[in-house]
């Protein structure tokens, strides 16, 4: 049994316009330009399907009913409960398949609440290391896949179409308010903006600031924004794929001074349609910016603040440096062919290595690795790493020199057996070996409960061929 044979299913809101939706499509785009199999499950159906560009993407891989496989959620922790219960009232059975979770996430430390929602999968895949290092502070591994931020290249709509000034050197910055203000820290573009037209008062630069919240227009928020910088362009209303694309390519540079990502999708997007892009050098977004092909802002790491963000309570963010902000813009501004260059080393990063092709192979690959544990193919092999992997990451020094590496063995060699007899009661303790301990049994259980799932999926799939 191949990867391209077996049954893959990507599951969340492919049709939403928040974060998730944005972060399913990019990986729905991802396994078909590496021609993969799948299909897609949208979990509530509550997202308007309005724009064109989702509704082709998705296509005619939408089931209804969701089968057996490998399944991929994307969805965040505090979601996995109520998805499970609409995943098996959809008619899917949530033990009877090889459940990954992709979750996004911002700070440090993921919640530990959630975390236990996430040890309900089999699997969890990270967007960024930034994220994986935070899965890791809350004791989960996690595996890194990425996230691809390529947008369809084709016609584009011009400045006239939103109001932008035709000669203007442009500022673009995104806000959804439906996420936190504080983390985004539009105040701080607004402020670099202010200070960057001070220091060239009479060059033609202009801002443009589009907002909304959710599938919402977010007027409301810019209203008293309109006498502060009334020659900026602002842009409220929510826009299609199409046009949002279309802006990102009319911008000179793209801003964002956030205080923390766990991707970054609108700086990555920008690097790929070859822009500037600017952003705090900090967090999710450095997987793919680097001071040679972007705009990196200092910054200083900052205590979160009471009701800033959610779990925030001694946890730290980045506040960036407005003073070098304005400092890099305004040597940028100065050096045409400089700046050239440096998004040209942009979105060569993006494509070569965060394109929908380079996301679509790992994703490729790493199934394959999972279809090869479930089907046997060298599973002990797999088992035996994944063992060593979870020893390494709860032993103490002293554990590892003393009785650690025994255990190791021991559950290595027992979880192999157990893999090769098919059977996942196989232990080290009835060879007469010294029992793993309880951390390392769990992991065994574990380890049995996919064993299990394998036969069901490899009967499952023998009956269909039959």
């Amino acid at each position: 049994m191949t990867a391209a044979s077996f049954p893959v299913t990507l599951i969340g809101h492919p049709f939403a316009t928040v974060g998730m939706g944005e972060q399913l499509r990019s990986h729905i785009a991802a396994c078909q330009a590496v021609h993969l199999p799948h299909t897609v499950l949208d979990i509530y159906r509550y997202a308007s399907r309005s724009d064109p560009d989702h509704r082709t993407l998705v296509g005619q891989s939408e089931i209804d009913v969701p089968g057996g496989g490998i399944r991929i959620f994307h969805v965040n922790g505090d979601e996995v409960e109520p998805v499970i219960r609409a995943f098996e009232a959809r008619g899917g059975n949530f033990a009877d398949g090889y459940n990954i979770i992709v979750p996004a996430w911002e700070l440090p430390a993921y919640p530990l609440v959630w975390a236990d929602q996430l040890r309900k999968f089999n699997e969890i895949w990270a967007i960024s290391g930034f994220v994986k290092d935070s899965l890791a502070a809350a004791g989960l591994h996690s595996v890194l896949i990425g996230q691809a931020v390529e947008v369809p290249l084709g016609h584009f709509l011009p400045r006239k179409y939103f109001g932008i000034k035709e000669s203007a050197f442009t500022i673009l910055h995104f806000f959804d308010l439906s996420s936190y203000a504080s983390r985004k820290n539009p105040g701080a573009v607004l402020d670099m903006y202010e200070a960057i037209k001070a220091k060239r008062e009479y060059e033609d630069i202009q801002l443009v600031l589009k907002v909304k919240k959710g599938d919402e227009d977010g007027e409301e928020w810019i209203a008293p924004l309109r006498e502060r910088v009334p020659e900026a362009c602002f842009l409220a209303k929510p826009m299609s794929s199409l046009e949002t694309r279309s802006l990102i390519n009319c911008c000179d540079c793209f801003v964002s001074l956030h205080r923390a990502e766990g991707f970054g999708r609108g700086t990555g997007e920008a690097m790929f349609l070859g822009r500037l892009a600017m952003a705090t050098g900090w967090s999710g977004n450095l997987d793919y910016m680097t001071r040679d092909n972007s705009l990196l802002v200092d910054y200083d790491l900052i205590p979160v603040g009471a009701d800033e963000y959610p779990f925030g309570a001694g946890q730290q963010w980045a506040n960036a440096r407005v003073s070098h902000a304005v400092e890099l813009l305004d040597a940028a501004i100065g050096d045409v062919e400089g700046r050239r260059v440096m998004a040209a080393n942009g979105r060569r990063t993006i494509r070569m290595d965060h394109g929908y092709r380079a996301v679509g192979v790992r994703v490729m690959d790493r199934v394959s690795e999972i279809v090869a544990f479930l089907s046997h193919a060298e599973a002990p092999a797999e088992v035996v790493f994944v063992v060593q992997d979870a020893l390494a990451e709860v032993a103490s020094p002293a554990d590892e020199t003393a009785e650690g590496w025994a255990v190791l063995e021991d559950a290595a060699v027992s979880v192999a057996d157990a893999v090769q007899t098919h059977d996942p009661d196989v232990t080290a303790s009835k060879r007469g070996r010294k029992a793993p301990s309880a951390r390392l049994r769990k992991k065994q259980e574990q380890i049995g409960s996919s064993l299990i799932i394998a036969n069901r999926i490899k009967e499952s799939s023998s009956g269909a061929a039959d």
